[in-house]
């Protein structure tokens, strides 16, 4: 664990994080060990996931999952615990919270599955039985970041201008809580990646954006932002529409897709025409 920047500083996430490689050590079923999150690039403090990385021979992958929870209790004590389902192409996880509290992520791949991606980068190797992993990590920081596929693109389009019109029948009905959480929808699933893209960089969610926009995109996606009140939604929803149009442009254009605007004008429109209806 020496060679884990600041894990000196905190006693539980190390006695954590021991255990676990000494428990899946000597499982001669699991090839590889690999640290992630921010264990292992040195930004780790009080309220770091120890994420670890279990890679399991093909043939034995089944057998290693189905033991998760024998892993959990040998590891530690814990408080709570659950799976979460696989994306495609993703690990299978067991996610576990310690006394401390100190989250442990057991993210579990077959041995198949681990190929040169650009998550691999400055990832930390702490067991290696295939003398593989190393290889891999080191090709893995030549990949550019993931580029949207044209069929995804045109998909989000689609969604786009259907959640819009969505989030502004829930404003018109009154019901606010559902236009927030359409709003979080439209934040999620369209802007944010858009604006990755855009930048030219793998896309994360939420994760540390205060550190990647500018001040102007950080002051236009907070005004996408609203309180429960019906003038605050509809101002949000119309600078989704605008930044998502902004956005949009260079991404697609460097694909040379294409999109339908007298479609999207007949939502825009109806969205406006309705609106100053109801005000008068």
């Amino acid at each position: 664990m020496d060679n884990v920047p600041g894990l000196d500083l905190l006693s539980a996430h190390r006695t954590l994080l021991e255990r676990a490689v000494n428990y899946f050590q000597g499982d001669d079923r699991v090839v590889s060990m690999i640290l992630g999150g921010s264990l292992s690039h040195g930004a780790v403090d009080f309220y770091s996931d120890v994420d670890l990385y279990i890679v399991a021979r093909d043939e034995s992958f089944e057998a290693v999952f189905d033991e998760r929870d024998t892993a959990a209790r040998a590891i530690g004590s814990p408080l709570f615990r659950f799976a979460v389902d696989p994306i495609p192409g993703g690990s299978r996880d067991y996610i576990v919270m310690y006394p401390g509290p100190v989250k442990l992520d057991l993210m579990y791949y077959r041995e198949s599955e681990i190929k040169p991606d650009r998550k691999w980068t400055g990832r930390l190797v702490l067991k290696d039985d295939s003398d593989s992993l190393e290889a891999v990590i080191s090709r893995s920081a030549g990949f550019s970041p993931d580029h949207p596929e044209p069929r995804a693109l045109l998909e989000m389009n689609q969604k786009f201008w259907t959640w819009c019109w969505y989030v502004f029948g829930k404003i018109m009905r009154g019901e606010l809580w559902e236009a927030l959480d359409g709003m979080h929808t439209i934040r999620s699933d369209a802007l944010l990646p858009l604006l990755d893209w855009t930048a030219g960089r793998s896309h994360e969610g939420y994760r540390r954006l205060e550190r990647k926009l500018d001040p102007e995109m950080a002051a236009r996606l907070e005004a996408t932002v609203a309180p429960l009140e019906t003038q605050a939604l509809y101002d949000a929803l119309q600078t989704a529409i605008a930044l998502f149009w902004d956005l949009r442009e260079p991404v697609f254009d460097v694909r040379g897709l294409t999109f339908d605007q007298a479609s999207e004008e007949v939502v825009r429109g109806e969205i406006r025409r309705h609106w100053t209806a109801r005000r008068a």
